[in-house]
């Protein structure tokens, strides 16, 4: 497999963190006391990704300050409102044929080489990796009117989002009008209605890192060995 390069989408403002991103982009809030951005960078890094480049744009100036001197890492100025597929637009003249993409707030244990590989062989236009959200509530299991369980943290086992983990071909930026151009929302639709989107469904550990109470569970599983340490 040839080396691949890796966009982060990492320039949102991250308010559902609270004070959490007052003084600091999201990319750099830590879990294990490492930006959660590094987690990431490490995956990618473990299954041959040679090159980064951060579309940054709320407080990009810290992220440009992290990874100063990082010669496997660019640090891009993609605007404090652009969208994100107007973010990929930014960095068209950057862009490969074919590219890895994620964002900077959600970690797992995917196997990233399969995932790449299910694009390589099946040439959509982009894959996502589909997962099972983690419920924000907990589970009962009722008999009439006894519970009989009760299940604090659980997952959506019959729903698949998408967990990001991505790969993507270039052909895409010809769905992106502009900086307003929603990935989610437009072209990845889009892409699904003509036969050009691809799914890896991983089973696997995935977590977002949305609030505060997300980073809790992350850093309470950074102790011991982390569900998605695969480095």
């Amino acid at each position: 497999m040839e080396p691949l390069s890796l966009v982060v989408l990492a320039g949102g403002r991250g308010s559902r963190l609270g004070r959490l991103t007052d003084s600091r982009p999201k990319p750099l809030v830590t879990i294990g006391g490492r930006p959660i951005l590094w987690h990431i960078l490490k995956a990618y890094e473990a299954v041959g990704v040679s090159h980064a480049v951060i579309a940054g744009g709320y407080r990009y100036e810290q992220l440009s300050q992290t990874f100063s001197g990082v010669e496997t890492v660019d640090v891009v100025d993609t605007g404090q409102n652009t969208n994100t597929a107007g973010r990929l637009l930014r960095l068209a003249d950057r862009l490969p044929e074919t590219f890895c993409l994620t964002y900077a707030d959600g970690l797992s244990d995917v196997p990233l080489t399969d995932v790449i590989g299910l694009h390589l062989s099946r040439r959509p236009q982009a894959t996502i990796t589909a997962v099972h959200p983690p419920s924000r509530f907990g589970t009962l299991a009722l008999s009439g009117s006894t519970v009989t369980s009760f299940e604090e943290k659980t997952t959506l086992e019959s729903i698949w989002v998408n967990g990001g983990f991505m790969v993507l071909n270039k052909t895409v930026l010809g769905l992106v009008a502009g900086d307003g151009t929603s990935l989610e929302q437009e072209v990845l639709p889009k892409l699904a209605a003509s036969g050009q989107l691809a799914a890896y469904r991983h089973e696997g550990f995935w977590h977002p890192m949305d609030t505060t109470t997300d980073m809790e569970v992350l850093n309470r599983l950074w102790h011991g060995r982390p569900p998605w340490r695969t480095w």
